[in-house]
């Protein structure tokens, strides 16, 4: 199965010359830097009133991780075209396919990383500090699924450290250890949503000798996530108390709790020809958690 889609409609819009760019970042695949976008955004709303900067903010940050998901998907690439190209699914990237050579790769991800190091110029201290922070991981990410058990974790850490960057950018007044909370929440959700992402591959990372949560799980996954998934929506009830929020938050989201639930065993079934659309629909669960936090946040103001 081919994870790239020329049905698309951005490769009917746009010349055929910039196909392999757009596969390259996957500006074909949104879902990628709305889920990269979502722990900032959490962050940015869950407290004080919502108003100009808050919108001033929200733009910045997706303007942010559209370059920096766009740059660790070139990173991504680099490292692994020698695997990818084993890989029924990932045979034709770019780079795996030869469409792009390594020098322009290299030459899109310096125009990325000067765009992304601009942006987060235009924030506080503390912001650029975490900002810079967590630049390591995102070069070596690409290494975790080589030599680390676990490498979703891994991913989990990078995608969601927007949430402290946000909440530092907004100076909220309450402790850092409240929104660690909602990091440790959100770094579940990711090795969720990964981990059910990365069955596609589990025959060929078996192969190569891979790292994977799958591998790591096994026969026990489909109850690992059960549990992971009830934590996650606990956590974001206890980030959700230690802030105040109102009682409508936690109807909200205990009725997304029971939609999640229902959504695996239902839908998903633990069938890898299901894990991308389970992958896709987090964008429509990360939505009900940012309204969820907008409403439990403001009707506390």
């Amino acid at each position: 199965m081919n994870d790239i889609n020329k049905d698309n409609l951005i490769f009917k819009i746009l010349p055929s010359f910039t196909h392999p760019f757009i596969t390259l970042i996957r500006l074909d695949r949104p879902i990628g830097f709305l889920l990269l976008f979502y722990p900032v955004s959490f962050a940015i709303v869950s407290y004080g009133k919502i108003g100009l900067d808050t919108l001033k903010y929200l733009i910045i940050f997706f303007i942010g991780a559209f370059v920096m998901r766009s740059a660790g998907c070139i990173i991504n690439d680099i490292f692994d075209r020698n695997i990818d190209k084993k890989v029924d699914r990932t045979k034709l990237r770019p780079l795996a396919s030869n469409q792009i050579t390594l020098t322009n790769a290299l030459t899109l991800l310096l125009i990325l990383f000067i765009i992304g190091f601009y942006i987060l110029t235009n924030l506080n201290i503390p912001s650029i500090i975490l900002g810079l922070v967590i630049s390591p991981l995102i070069i070596l990410y690409p290494l975790a699924k080589r030599f680390f058990i676990f490498p979703q974790l891994v991913l989990a850490m990078i995608y969601n450290w927007g949430c402290l960057i946000g909440w530092v950018t907004i100076q909220s007044p309450y402790e850092f250890s409240n929104i660690l909370i909602l990091y440790f929440a959100l770094i579940i959700w990711t090795i969720v949503y990964d981990t059910i992402y990365a069955i596609q591959d589990e025959i060929d990372d078996k192969k190569m000798k891979l790292y994977s949560s799958v591998i790591f799980f096994g026969k026990r996954r489909f109850q690992a996530l059960n549990i992971l998934i009830i934590l996650k929506y606990a956590l974001l009830s206890l980030f959700a108390y230690s802030l105040n929020y109102h009682f409508i938050f936690y109807i909200i989201i205990f009725s997304i709790l029971i939609v999640n639930l229902l959504d695996i065993h239902l839908k998903w079934r633990n069938l890898p020809e299901n894990s991308l659309a389970y992958f896709k629909r987090n964008n429509h669960y990360a939505l009900i958690i940012l309204f969820s936090i907008m409403i439990g946040s403001q009707l506390n103001v």
